[in-house]
């Protein structure tokens, strides 16, 4: 049945609605700007992706914020007025780096035909057909054969058909690996690359429409395509903001997961050939993305194996040396931090077989009259050679990776972390190898003794890490130290604070009343910067910053951003040592090491959110890996406090007999240390006055 096609079309962005005449259909697709009006826009970019538009980026012109967004005939229908639209024009296939999918001689497919030919360190095959009938290529560098003792690494490009840099990228890894890759580390993996995912969509780029997204499936609507990187199993159509139901738009999901051949291909590779890890190419924003994408909070088991590899913000695994660019170095995180996405491929392979699954979105580059080129990347080989030896360490990390995830250190020089706790309160969050024993406990060590925590939510995959979860359920001053027995890992709060009436000497920032735990968390809407009160760590090793954290931002637009940073000498001199970026609106737990100087009297840590960063935090305080809450006493029992939290001027601190010379420690809240003493055998009490109740 026909549809009667309105004249105007209302569309609610942020706190307006617009209507707008709607353009003919048979206008070609476009990039377009929608004004944002408001710095912290994520309620308009969420209305736009539900609309199904790809928000492709998001530029600042005097001094206004307008969402990039790619217009196709079927979603012509859009709010604001349209600001600098270009209408995108077939290719003439006339490139000098760029080559379409079925050019003659200098195509991708006859290129990859004449390298196999001439050089047999690489061997090529196709892993199934597109909708329309072309071969999914895919290329192994190094010995033949598929040997199981050498691991499997795969790159993949062209997801999605417009990112021509994707395509290059992985052709110049291709050839770069068969000419100059160190001999020795080719003979101990197989290393795939496929360049091109959706050739059909990927050569109807070069013949008829350069901004062509989709694969070329016809729908049952008379339009074409479906979203590749939609259509992966994991977590399809979960909700319809991180891809549509809608045929005409750019991040239709398919009728059902895993519907089209192009995502059958490589599901059947993966099952043939299931890779370490893998890297998948896309265009454009400078990010180096991993799993989870598919809802906000969601933090992979392997998150500590993932930063080691992509690096941080503080020590990234990828920089950008493009003359010109915007960035200085790629920003790595969960996928989400630049929107939600299901039916995604990391996700995918990282829940159906424990890949190490990356996304790389490639640098947006600059400059073309002021602004950046995103998917019309220059034709210019002297550029499309500077990302790709950006991004070419990276690319050797993971190879080197594969062979010992655990032992590896990544491009960035971060190196994989040990099992460890990520968080202890409200929630412990415990990470583990998975070969490990798993603990059946966690032990708290609370004010007034000890009490054993047995139900837990445990994140498993088939290799890797675990992550095992208890809610604690207890008041955060009671809360002391935490082991998971029978894994030989505790961890120890020396500090604890949430924005609560008694949380004294913060300085900056508002209280909100939408906190993680207890009444109250810290919040900002603007530039501002939240100071905590010095906190004596003399003779504490291995200390680390505990927080949870929530945020909403764009890593489209990067200078909006919240730094950490640390100060040993009471606020005298600060070094950063984490930094908070893109969009997060649900609270998730962020560990931060912290620089090992030792002799830390005047340890205090400050927060500062840049341009207008919309920043919360809650449970923020320093813990140490190295405990001596569960070491204190030697022998049977536990030690007894006649009260806890103190109020009266005496305090009767006993243990066992028969124990031996035993040392005691007194601290504050805040962790400052209040008195030591040590106690000779056979004594097994100390008496503390503590002048005054505190």
């Amino acid at each position: 049945m026909a549809r009667a096609t309105p004249r105007f079309l209302a569309v609610t962005l942020g706190v307006a609605a617009v209507a707008v005449p709607l353009v003919p259909a048979a206008a070609q697709y476009r990039m377009a700007q929608v004004p944002i009006g408001l710095r912290t826009g994520r309620t308009t970019l969420d209305s736009l992706a539900r609309l199904g538009f790809e928000v492709a980026g998001v530029r600042e012109i005097a001094g206004a914020l307008y969402a990039v967004i790619v217009v196709s005939p079927e979603t012509q229908g859009f709010a604001g007025p349209l600001t600098s639209a270009v209408a995108a024009t077939p290719a003439a296939d006339t490139f000098h780096v760029y080559q379409s999918f079925d050019k003659l001689g200098t195509g991708t497919r006859a290129t990859l035909e004449a390298w196999a030919a001439a050089d047999p360190a690489i061997q090529l095959d196709s892993i199934g057909a597109s909708v329309e009938g072309r071969p999914i290529l895919a290329v192994k560098i190094g010995p033949a054969g598929d040997d199981p003792a050498r691991p499997n690494v795969l790159f993949m490009a062209t997801h999605h058909a417009r990112e021509w840099v994707s395509t290059a990228v992985a052709m110049k890894l291709i050839r770069w690996l068969a000419d100059s890759a160190p001999p020795a580390l080719l003979a101990s993996r197989d290393v795939w690359v496929i360049p091109v995912e959706n050739p059909d969509g990927y050569q109807y780029t070069f013949t008829t429409e350069r901004l062509w997204r989709k694969n070329r499936r016809l729908n049952g609507d008379g339009t074409y395509g479906v979203d590749p990187n939609r259509n992966y199993p994991a977590f399809w159509g979960v909700d319809d903001l991180g891809s549509s139901p809608s045929p005409g738009t750019e991040i239709y999901r398919g009728a059902g997961p895993a519907s089209e051949p192009e995502t059958q291909a490589i599901i059947a590779f993966h099952a043939a050939h299931p890779p370490v890890v893998a890297l998948s190419y896309h265009t454009y924003s400078g990010l180096v993305l991993y799993p989870y994408g598919y809802r906000t909070g969601e933090l992979a088991p392997d998150l500590t194996l993932y930063q080691a590899l992509a690096g941080t913000d503080v020590a990234p695994a990828v920089h950008d040396n493009l003359p010109g660019s915007t960035l200085t170095h790629y920003h790595p995180g969960p996928g989400w931090h630049l929107y939600t996405t299901n039916g995604e491929y990391t996700d995918w392979a990282y829940r159906a077989h424990g890949t190490i699954a990356f996304t790389t979105e490639l640098t947006s580059g600059c400059c073309v009259n002021g602004l950046y080129y995103g998917f019309d990347f220059p034709d210019d080989s002297v550029l499309v050679e500077q990302v790709f030896r950006d991004n070419l360490p990276f690319a050797l990390g993971l190879i080197t990776a594969a062979g010992d995830l655990r032992g590896t250190v990544g491009a960035s020089g971060v190196a994989v972390a040990p099992p460890r706790f990520e968080s202890l309160w409200p929630d412990a969050w415990l990470a583990l190898d998975a070969a490990a024993p798993r603990p059946l406990s966690l032990t708290l060590k609370t004010g007034t003794g000890q009490t054993s925590l047995r139900s837990a939510q445990t994140d498993s995959l088939r290799r890797g890490t675990v992550r095992t979860v208890w809610r604690t359920d207890l008041r955060a001053d009671t809360v002391r130290a935490l082991r998971a027995d029978g894994s030989g890992v505790a961890a120890e709060l020396l500090s604890l604070a949430g924005a609560e009436p008694l949380d004294a000497g913060w300085t900056g920032w508002t209280r909100d009343p939408s906190p993680l735990a207890g009444g109250f968390a810290w919040t900002t809407t603007v530039s501002d910067t939240l100071v905590s009160p010095v906190v004596d760590l003399r003779g504490r090793t291995a200390v680390w910053l505990h927080l949870w954290t929530r945020h909403r931002g764009s890593t489209f637009t990067p200078e909006q951003r919240g730094v950490i940073q640390f100060s040993a000498d009471s606020g005298v001199t600060w070094s950063d040592v984490s930094v908070i970026a893109g969009d997060g609106p649900s609270w998730y737990p962020v560990r931060v090491e912290l620089p090992q100087a030792g002799g830390w009297r005047g340890a205090r840590v400050r927060f500062i959110s840049e341009h207008d960063f919309v920043w919360s935090i809650d449970a923020v305080g320093f813990a140490t890996d190295a405990p001596a809450a569960f070491l204190l006493l030697a022998g049977p029992g536990d030690a007894q406090v006649s009260e806890n939290p103190v109020r009266s001027d005496q305090v009767v601190i006993s243990w066992p007999a028969g124990v031996g010379t035993s040392r005691v420690a007194i601290y504050s809240f805040t962790g400052e240390r209040l008195r030591e003493a040590t106690v000779a055998a056979p004594t097994n009490e100390y008496v503390w006055e503590a002048l005054g109740a505190w």
